[in-house]
């Protein structure tokens, strides 16, 4: 009775290894450094009687708990049986070496032995912390159900394995949740986490700051701290201390301490005090030795109240001073000071003027041929560095995972071989709309490259996940994934940009909008086979990661479905027109379909509204989700007044005249031309007596007069100008009214770049209502009015090969609308990223900022 037993357990698994589709690869992320699997069957234990050896109670205790978690919640009820876990004595030593274990010297402190046979079953390592890891592979295999003996040598490739996440650009997440992400990031090996914080921390000493519905107090610190602890995992403190001010500065009690509007002054010495006061705290409250002070990304330095300070010490010492009395807050600490290295790659003579032993998160987020730049300023002067690669957010519906898998294989490939000490994974959530439930396909590929650098196991890696990550027996959460990738290179849904959820879904009042439907069947063909991608995966745990992917995938379907109908609605509204005089009752049978179609398109939105509700409070604190939750409410609201419009029209009919589209706001125009949405804005200046344009191409300060980057400044009349990113919500076309709020006798300006691939002359199409003024790198090529309602105006631009730089000038003397719409002839395939354009890209080229 006991061997048909046994030989019915032998052969359940062998279905789970069939059905699983696993041969010798382990079903395991991260994948070991070193794996041998034997053909010899085994009943692999799915709950373990754990025999501590060698270990102190708390440890065992430690252990034991985390282990008995699992096993609580694992279904592969099928065998019982006995696993020594013991710290690496001598007797241990010669154990491992009748089993040919030849790797002990590199296990360290974090690495780990398991050997799992018909003869011994063991877990060894040289400390809690290995065991712990070693603990989490025998987790992952029992989970999978697998049942061959194996003999595991194991070891991480980084000392640092870090996620950092953003939380102060939207989502900020509840307690529980925090908690969830430590111990999934946990069985991952991930050893650090850490937080990008601007103003969602509560210091005693300045409790004012922060939000009141989204915050981290610093007893909530030390108590995620003391949590992460159990898991062996340290959080990293950070707090933005230089740039990225501009939410504290916004507060009338900190407005005094700004050098611009979003640099804190590093010579106000109410500033010093309330950085060395928060950082304090924050250091004392996180658990990890290092404090990360950012740094990054400091506009506008050398531009604000210190300028002429600045000017005389240059913008590299202004920028090390103050890198130095922060590091003399964090030293004092006890931590040792992390910076991002952007500003010091600019100017690399900072880094010989700190102290050598920070610590430099060197970044960037591309799919790069080579990392070179971003790593070689640091390895010639013997600097600690770490690589930080993205899970790319910003500015998305959803993440773009095919450049964050290339980039964290890339970047960290090259990082491990130039001695980089720490794979840093950023996610960042600019926007603020995102759920953290999307992320984890990055957390995972980040966590099995900072753990096992080599490209050997990539192969398996999304079959690793699925079981992992979902215990799936297929891959199809990830076909799913990529196939929803496939719309970066769409033109409509471009770089799976979020601008696309922002274009407004009907015009303002009294204004017009364009909306381009070209791409909407081959979006629409993409997303029906993700749907069918996404309802086949067989997921049993982690479940919100499904459902974050299922929402992302109805969000564009929704997108797709709202210009089909809005199309569809124009149309018939323009025909229901036509026909209300002579055949009222077919024009009321039009619109009445209108009705049902933006009633039902309604209801979707209130489903898929609540869904992102319920979503986001099953992740994160109420604080953002007002705002994020605002593209919805606009949308909802205007198709219930669309419906009573329509409804009314309907009614109407029967006296056989409707009312004009235009009081339906339904003054669209579909359009398969492409449209230049994203400029940067300067202005508006001034007019002179004569009413002429400024005389300069950018500013009238020779320092300043040269092609703009966004935040950069402009002079005139001894005002200051910034230059601001612009994205049209009207598909197209710029409403510079709205912008700048009805100014009249001004000249606004508007730029961009535009990427060709040889030298050669493109028409533009211009349409404006006053004069403009159009320059190609500088040189005037279009002067005159912008074109009419009827027709456009025709510009030549002279392109170069390469960058060129095209600027709009455009009058507004009167109370006309000021706006304008640019465009470019029709046989050029245009791709852009913000305001920059690519003509006739030979390949798609996707940016990562």
């Amino acid at each position: 009775m006991k061997t048909i037993s046994k030989n019915f357990l032998l052969l359940i698994f062998a279905l789970f290894t069939c059905a699983y589709g696993w041969s010798n690869d382990l079903p395991v992320l991260p994948y070991p450094q070193t794996a041998k699997v034997s053909s010899e069957a085994i009943s692999f234990p799915s709950q373990l009687r754990i025999q501590f050896q060698g270990i102190d109670k708390a440890s065992a205790d430690r252990l034991l708990t985390v282990w008995n978690d699992f096993s609580r919640t694992n279904n592969n009820k099928l065998a019982s049986s006995s696993l020594s876990v013991s710290l690496i004595n001598n007797k241990i030593k010669s154990v491992l070496a009748a089993e040919g274990i030849t790797d002990l010297d590199k296990i360290g402190k974090e690495g780990y032995v398991i050997i799992i046979n018909h003869k011994r079953r063991l877990i060894v390592a040289n400390t809690e912390t290995g065991l712990f890891y070693g603990l989490q592979t025998v987790k992952q295999l029992t989970r999978a159900g697998w049942n061959k003996a194996v003999t595991i040598t194991d070891w991480p490739s980084f000392e640092h394995r870090v996620i950092y996440d953003d939380i102060s650009r939207g989502p900020i997440p509840t307690m529980d949740y925090f908690k969830q992400q430590i111990e999934r990031m946990a069985e991952l090996k991930l050893n650090y986490l850490s937080f990008y914080i601007e103003h969602v921390v509560q210091p005693v000493s300045y409790p004012d700051f922060a939000p009141a519905n989204g915050k981290l107090t610093i007893a909530q610190i030390r108590e995620l701290s003391a949590y992460a602890a159990k898991f062996h995992m340290q959080l990293i403190g950070s707090f933005q201390s230089f740039g990225h001010f501009e939410k504290i500065l916004a507060l009338p009690k900190y407005k005094s301490m700004g050098e611009t509007s979003t640099l804190i002054s590093p010579r106000d010495p109410e500033a010093r005090k309330f950085l060395a006061s928060v950082i304090g705290e924050l250091c004392d409250a996180f658990s990890a030795p290092y404090f990360n002070v950012n740094c990054d990304e400091t506009f506008d330095l050398g531009k604000g109240r210190s300028k002429e300070y600045v000017d005389s010490v240059g913008p590299a010492k202004f920028y090390a001073d103050h890198l130095k009395f922060l590091y003399d807050v964090v030293k004092a600490k006890g931590k040792r000071m992390m910076m991002w290295g952007d500003v010091a790659l600019q100017h690399e003579e900072v880094l010989d003027m700190l102290p050598k032993d920070v610590i430099y998160l060197t970044w960037e987020y591309g799919d790069k041929k080579s990392f070179d730049p971003w790593i070689l300023p640091f390895k010639k002067r013997g600097l600690e560095f770490m690589v930080c690669p993205g899970i790319l957010n910003s500015y998305r519906m959803f993440p773009d995972m095919a450049m964050a898998k290339a980039n964290i294989n890339g970047f960290l490939e090259e990082g491990k071989k130039n001695g980089s000490t720490g794979a840093f994974t950023t996610i960042w959530d600019d926007g603020g709309t995102y759920l953290f439930a999307g992320d984890w396909y990055g957390v995972y590929v980040a966590a099995d490259k900072s753990w096992n650098v080599s490209d050997k196991f990539e192969s398996t890696l999304d079959k690793r996940f699925s079981i992992t990550a979902h215990q799936s027996d297929d891959d199809n959460y990830v076909k799913a994934l990529f196939k929803l990738m496939e719309l970066r290179g769409v033109e409509m849904t471009y770089n799976l940009n979020d601008q696309l959820w922002h274009q407004k879904i009907l015009p303002d009042s009294g204004k017009q909008l364009i909306i381009n439907n070209a791409s909407v069947p081959q979006a629409a063909a993409i997303l029906q086979e993700a749907v069918n991608f996404i309802n086949a995966a067989n997921a049993k745990i982690n479940l919100s990661d499904i459902d974050a992917l299922k929402y992302a995938i109805g969000q564009y379907q929704l997108i797709v479905d709202t210009r089909k109908v809005v199309e569809a609605v124009v149309k018939q509204y323009a025909q229901a027109a036509s026909l209300a005089p002579q055949e009222p009752r077919q024009a009321q049978t039009l619109l009445n379909a209108s009705v049902k179609a933006v009633s039902e398109l309604g209801e979707r939105y209130l489903r898929h509204a609540e869904w992102f509700r319920k979503s986001w409070l099953r992740e994160n604190q109420e604080y953002w989700l007002d705002k994020a939750f605002e593209p919805y409410a606009k949308k909802i609201r205007d198709l219930e007044v669309l419906k009573l419009s329509l409804q009314f029209a309907a009614v109407s009919a029967s006296e056989r005249s409707i009312p004009a589209p235009s009081s339906l706001r339904l003054n669209v125009a579909v359009s398969d031309r492409f449209y230049f949405k994203n400029w940067m804005l300067g202005g508006p200046f001034p007019l002179d007596d004569k009413k002429e344009f400024p005389a300069f191409i950018y500013s009238s300060n020779k320092e300043y007069d040269k092609p703009p980057s966004p935040g950069d400044f402009t002079h005139y009349l001894g005002k200051t100008y910034r230059w601001q990113k612009f994205s049209s919500t009207d598909g197209g076309i710029i409403d510079l009214d709205d912008n700048y709020k009805n100014p009249l006798a001004v000249s606004g300006y508007a730029y961009c770049l535009v990427n060709s691939p040889k030298n050669s002359s493109v028409k533009g199409f211009l349409m404006a209502n006053d004069e403009v003024e159009v320059f190609c790198n500088g040189e005037k090529v279009f002067s005159g009015m912008g074109g009419s309602a009827q027709q456009e105006a025709v510009v030549t631009l002279p392109l170069k090969e390469g960058v060129n730089h095209v600027l709009l000038k455009l009058k507004k003397r009167d109370n006309r609308p000021w706006s304008f719409t640019f465009r470019m002839q029709e046989d050029l395939s245009i791709t852009n990223h913000k305001h920059k354009y690519t003509l006739n890209a030979k390949d798609k080229v996707y940016e990562a900022d």
